[in-house]
């Protein structure tokens, strides 16, 4: 029987899940200043990442107080545009879960008379974010406060970063599709020997690269590759050189 392409991976993937947390994360304390990519709240992005500071520069920043309550801004070289920033209250769920409400939308800069902002569509809940340590940096990644399912969608993603790092090393039998969502692509998928039941498998988790786009497959823990090229609806089950 045929077994699965991801079993030695995942045993290592989930052994990092299972312990890191444990060991990193309740050390973790928010409070300070953080460098960022984006002022929080100001535009929709997938999460956030913040880096510690010991000394500012210019760039963006959130500022983590103890009074639960955050501002988000950016230190300009100069004023002679525009800048804006935001501030709310922020608050520890627990080790791997923090919660932000945008309140107040601030300017500053010269030329603020001149643009034109929709505060409603700022102001908001933000909702939950889920607390994941990688290396220096501290990742916000939107949650639905299940502890799991953060893990779950951290090791697919994990999973799925490294298929694109090596998806060259993998070979294809591929099969015509006509299928346009999702399960209907990978039900015409076939199993190069028919050892593998794929429609004992789930699609817990997918994304679209330059060369096509990827399906995770999993069952219990056993998981598999799937590759749709749309230009061409074909689709192929990834095995190994």
């Amino acid at each position: 029987m045929l077994k699965s392409i991801l079993s030695f991976k995942i045993i290592i993937f989930l052994l990092f899940n299972m312990f890191l947390p444990f060991v990193s994360y309740g050390q973790i304390n928010m409070v300070g200043i953080w460098e960022t990519k984006e002022i929080i709240g100001l535009s929709n992005v997938a999460e956030y990442s913040l880096k510690e500071q010991k000394s500012l520069a210019f760039g963006h920043y959130l500022a983590l107080k103890n009074d639960d309550t955050f501002s988000s801004y950016t230190l300009e070289e100069c004023l002679s545009g525009c800048s804006l920033s935001t501030s709310g209250t922020y608050k520890i769920i627990d080790d791997y879960h923090i919660s932000m409400n945008v309140q107040k939308v601030s300017r500053s800069g010269l030329t603020c008379g001149m643009m034109k902002v929709d505060e409603s569509q700022i102001i908001k809940d933000l909702g939950i974010f889920y607390i994941y340590k990688e290396g220096g940096l501290i990742r916000l990644i939107p949650s639905n406060g299940i502890l799991q399912d953060d893990k779950d969608k951290m090791l697919y993603t994990q999973l799925l970063d490294s298929f694109d790092r090596e998806w060259k090393k993998y070979n294809y039998v591929w099969t015509d599709t006509s299928g346009n969502l999702p399960e209907e692509i990978v039900k015409d998928c076939e199993s190069k020997n028919k050892l593998i039941d794929l429609s004992a498998y789930k699609i817990v988790f997918s994304k679209t690269e330059g060369y096509g786009s990827i399906f995770l497959l999993r069952q219990n823990e056993d998981f598999h590759y799937v590759l749709y090229d749309a230009f061409k609806k074909k689709v192929s089950l990834a095995y190994p050189k």
